[in-house]
């Protein structure tokens, strides 16, 4: 029961934008820098998934506790929740915290210092998206910097690990990632979005988040607003040549994505906030999945000259 808790709070599914966003990287670097030191990659990998599992655990626990009876309440009471196993589930988590130390104290040794600078922002301003006598999520910031945090904050870190041994990085490669990166920004906004806009009445009363201070209906616009730049940032960076030509193919995708939240559209519940997510996985994984076959051919057309 305590592993099937774990796994409701610390929502295992997200961890895969982890990884498609660690191949994204991958790509970025063979395409431009042929090179990239998959050991140090590796097992930063492996520390954001399990700090972002340790992250979503607190956090959840924390609106659990917090917030009045709702969807959330409901998906872990199916479980069969006491006070006994949620502290058994607490406790798995600080086990779990000590692999994600030792592994980051290595990094930081064998790199350099940035990337405990990176590590200790993106944990402070997780536990803070939740904790504190002002939660980041009761705030009009709270939205946006989530977006942030989980979509450039960790491929900074990514292409740090890549590229530190070989002496290759420079501030141009850390912009291009952000660069990159955006449409992938703009999606999980709308996400975090959508999700504040089906809890709208379930907030606390104290809560000031953007979602609560512009309105349902606001809220929704601006959800539109957000995918249209998802989607017209791609051919835009793929005309700037920044991202491969290939990645204009993402294009024959964009009606097959759009058709994956028209539900929500139409009736903003927790029940048809799931086509959100599968819209916003489509988005992602063809976005990287063309970056990748953008990344082969530059590697093949690289050793044939």
């Amino acid at each position: 029961m305590d592993w099937k808790l774990f796994r409701e709070f610390s929502d295992v599914k997200s961890n895969l934008l982890d990884i498609c966003l660690m191949v994204l990287v991958i790509s970025y670097a063979f395409t431009k820098f042929m090179t990239f030191d998959f050991v140090n990659g590796v097992l930063g990998l492996l520390a954001v998934v399990i700090f972002h599992m340790i992250l979503n655990f607190h956090n959840n626990y924390n609106v659990y506790r917090s917030s009045r009876p709702s969807i959330v309440h409901k998906q872990i009471n199916a479980l069969g929740v006491n006070r006994e196993s949620l502290s058994h589930a607490r406790k798995m988590v600080y086990v779990l915290a000590f692999i994600p130390l030792v592994i980051t104290a290595y990094l930081v040794y064998s790199t350099g210092w940035f990337i405990l600078v990176v590590a200790i922002l993106g944990l402070v301003l997780g536990l803070l998206y939740t904790s504190g006598p002002k939660p980041l999520n009761q705030t009009v910031l709270g939205e946006g910097l989530m977006a942030v945090v989980t979509t450039v904050i960790i491929p900074v870190a990514f292409i740090y690990l890549g590229l530190a041994s070989s002496g290759k990085l420079d501030s141009s490669s850390i912009i291009d990632i952000v660069v990159l990166c955006l449409p992938n920004t703009f999606a999980v906004f709308s996400v975090i979005i959508a999700s504040n806009v089906t809890q709208l009445e379930e907030s606390a009363e104290l809560s000031d988040s953007l979602v609560e201070r512009i309105g349902k209906h606001n809220s929704l616009s601006l959800f539109k607003a957000s995918w249209a730049c998802a989607f017209l940032l791609v051919p835009i960076l793929a005309l700037m040549q920044v991202v491969p030509y290939v990645t204009l193919l993402l294009i024959l995708f964009y009606p097959s994505i759009w058709d994956k939240f028209r539900p929500f559209l139409k009736a903003p519940t927790e029940k048809n906030l799931n086509t959100v997510l599968q819209a916003t996985t489509r988005l992602t994984l063809y976005y990287v999945g063309l970056l990748v076959i953008g990344a082969l051919i530059s590697v093949v057309m690289q050793l044939i000259k």
